[in-house]
């Protein structure tokens, strides 16, 4: 079998022979519905329709045929594992059938140890599939929805900014935490803010609620004081449910390997996934194949997972290789939906909820031309720590485990339209690099694994595909951290801890449209420095940064604009700031921008502010650095000489006879400042 599956109904004790409902005996080998440890097998050629509403506990259903559930009527299966072989279908409704608004279809994983013998690698109890796969619940659109007012502690109305009609009484929601978390709040020592509530009653676009919210769930301000951004709310509830009969037992996962066909719409993923965050622990083998240990966490075992899927051969109608959408995933052990090898996938409208290491994730980087679009992503526990073992390079020592909303390992995908919110880490985490040359495919339902059907793709020089109206914000350190080329167009970051953007671009970056916000309440210590956009550029090309609007941080843009070079390297680099508005303490600060010395005196890295407006915010102030629209000193050493190129600043506030150089100044030898005038808001000498 594929992947090492195993085939988990070898020697089944059920045997269908005949098409017609499960629940009469004259349809089964035995003359008697399937029991207790059953192991049932579906035959080629045979549709048995899943009627029964049942808490029996089969051991494992292998669909050779089709194994369809009613959609008229509730229903309950529960079960180790079911298997769908290729050619075999499971259906949980459809589109055209979905799920009757008033049943409630489920897939109930049972709680039962491994047989070590059977199944030594873990891969079964759960949702297993080769084959196809289609499950589609009563339509829960919107499956989020930004309200229209602030949430406050002691509420029992929510007020939508959109009508819910699909939303029902008894419905669970979720808020995310969205307050701007100071240094002290952060990791061990957070205490969560995002709550679950559950709807009372429901009309147009209000809920009220069974119990009374617990915290404020704020929205952002502009520096003004003007409400401009609130917060979402995530509906977890859908009608077909696939979950673990105890969580804190053996899980289940579910998984879509090789020509899995899938269609999943509006489904409830409930506690499942086994594999944790932290150290791997996967089943060890002798010379002979025979256990030489079971493992205690093995990898790929996600609530949601995509593994080495290539899809069908030829496209469904919709164009995508597989679809997940509207669906809600909550409590996941490790990851929520996670897309490995997999490809030209719709991931849209769903709603992850309580993950750990990451919600939505793309696990090895060569997945290719997905579609991540209008997901909602909140509360994404994580770790910076190194974690051994898992056989990553010091670089990467916790793949997708920091704790960020999204997690993306390559660049070779579409990301649009998503919410993150109350993430350890970020919003969106794209911050590898270095993944050399990936294989990719070379079109729709091609096997990577075969040489013919992939082409290579050198992921140094590639750019992601497309970065476009996402939103991060509350209890996170990072709205986005960016390491590839590419363009960030239209993000919104609020209430950040630590930057709106973090960036370290392997090439050339272009950040268009970007809106951060921040809570002004917390710069009222001067500890607390959250920036805009900080651009880590050592080896970069080339940054631009155009029609920003940066309000209520520390600093608006900084560059380190450390060294990168080797001695000699005549490669320039450059930091373009245009269009731009800031209401900052600092507004743009390029720190080191150094001139190389030993090449004739060539920038290495230069700085250009261009028809860009500034203006000042009152909050409480640096001793050793006083606000600036433009610094070259903030965050300076000062014995530190060596030559700098200044800062080009053209049109100031927008005035085209503000053009001029800035300098570095503080304690600078001549030679580096030779011009010592000053300016007002400005951090450094300037040259006109």
């Amino acid at each position: 079998m594929p992947q090492g599956i195993p085939m988990f109904c070898a020697g089944p004790t059920v045997i269908s022979r005949a098409n017609g409902a499960w629940s009469n005996p004259s349809n089964w080998s035995t003359g008697r519905v399937p029991a207790a440890n059953d192991k049932v097998a579906i035959g080629e050629g045979h549709s048995v329709v899943y009627d029964a509403r049942s808490d029996v506990s089969v051991d494992c259903i292998e669909v050779k045929g089709t194994l369809a559930f009613r959609t008229d009527a509730s229903t309950r299966l529960k079960v180790t594992t079911i298997m769908v072989l290729e050619g075999g279908v499971l259906e949980v409704g459809r589109a055209e059938t979905p799920v009757a608004r008033d049943a409630v279809a489920e897939i109930v994983i049972a709680d039962r140890p491994f047989d070590a013998e059977r199944d030594p690698a873990q891969i079964g109890h759960g949702i297993v599939v080769l084959g196809r796969v289609t499950m589609h619940g009563s339509v829960k659109s919107p499956t989020f929805v930004r309200t229209a007012r602030e949430p406050l502690a002691g509420q029992t109305t929510l007020v939508f900014d959109a009508p819910v009609g699909a939303w029902r009484v008894g419905d669970q929601l979720v808020l995310p935490d969205t307050r701007q978390l100071r240094d002290k709040e952060g990791g061990r020592d957070y205490r969560p803010q995002d709550e679950r509530v559950r709807i009372k009653t429901i009309e147009g676009s209000t809920a009220t609620l069974e119990s009374p919210l617990a915290f404020n769930h704020k929205g952002a301000r502009n520096a003004e004081g003007g409400l401009e951004l609130l917060p979402h709310v995530g509906n977890l509830s859908r009608n077909v449910v696939v979950r673990s009969d105890n969580p804190a037992g053996t899980r289940g996962h579910t998984i879509f390997v090789s020509r899995a066909e899938v269609d999943i719409r509006y489904v409830e993923f409930r506690e499942l996934g086994r594999t944790r965050l932290g150290i791997l622990n996967n089943t060890e083998f002798d010379s002979q194949g025979g256990v030489a240990r079971m493992g205690t966490n093995q990898i790929g075992r996600y609530a949601v997972h995509f593994h080495h899927d290539f899809g069908p051969t030829r496209t469904p109608p919709n164009g995508y290789q597989f679809t997940l959408l509207g669906n809600a995933v909550d409590g996941s052990t490790k990851w929520g939906i996670t897309v490995h090898r997999s490809h030209y996938g719709l991931i849209q409208d769903n709603v992850v909820y309580n993950s750990r290491g990451a919600g939505i994730v793309t696990e090895d980087g060569s997945e290719s031309f997905n579609v991540f679009d209008h997901n909602f992503s909140l509360r994404t526990a994580g770790s910076l720590d190194a974690v051994a073992g898992n056989g990553y390079s010091s670089t990467l020592p916790n793949p997708g485990g920091d704790g960020s909303a999204f997690w993306f390992r390559g660049p070779n995908n579409y990301i649009r339209n998503n919410v993150a919110a109350t993430a350890e880490e970020s919003g969106f985490g794209l911050p590898v690099t270095a993944l050399d040359t990936v294989r990719i495919p070379r079109f729709k339902g091609a096997d990577t694994s075969v040489a013919g059907e992939s082409i290579a793709l050198d992921t140094v020089r590639a750019s992601v595909l497309e970065f476009a109206n996402n939103e991060a914000y509350g209890a996170l350190q990072s709205g986005v951290t960016w390491a590839w080329s590419g363009t960030i167009a239209q993000l919104t970051v609020w209430h950040a801890s630590r930057h709106g953007v973090t960036a370290r671009p392997s090439e050339a970056l272009t950040v268009k449209g970007f809106r951060a916000r921040g809570d002004l309440s917390v710069l009222a210590s001067a500890s607390e420095k959250p920036v805009g956009v900080w651009v880590a550029n050592y080896v970069s090309k080339q940054i631009v940064i155009d029609e920003a609007n940066v309000q209520g941080v520390r600093v608006g843009v900084s560059s380190p604009f450390f060294y990168g070079q080797a001695p000699g390297d005549a490669r320039a680099g450059s930091l373009s700031v245009e269009n731009s508005y800031f209401r900052s303490y600092i507004g743009v600060n390029v720190a080191t921008a150094y001139a190389d010395d030993r090449s004739g005196g060539l920038p290495l890295k230069s700085a250009t502010v261009r028809r860009s407006v500034f203006e000042g915010l009152d909050v409480q102030p640096i001793s050793e650095h006083p606000p600036a629209a433009i610094s070259a000193n903030y965050g300076m050493t000062p014995r530190d000489a060596r030559p700098r190129d200044p800062i080009l600043v053209f049109e100031y506030n927008k005035q085209p006879e503000q053009n001029f150089r800035v300098y570095y100044s503080l304690q600078a030898p001549e030679r580096v400042a030779p011009c010592h005038d000053t300016m007002p808001a400005v951090g450094g000498w300037v040259c006109r």
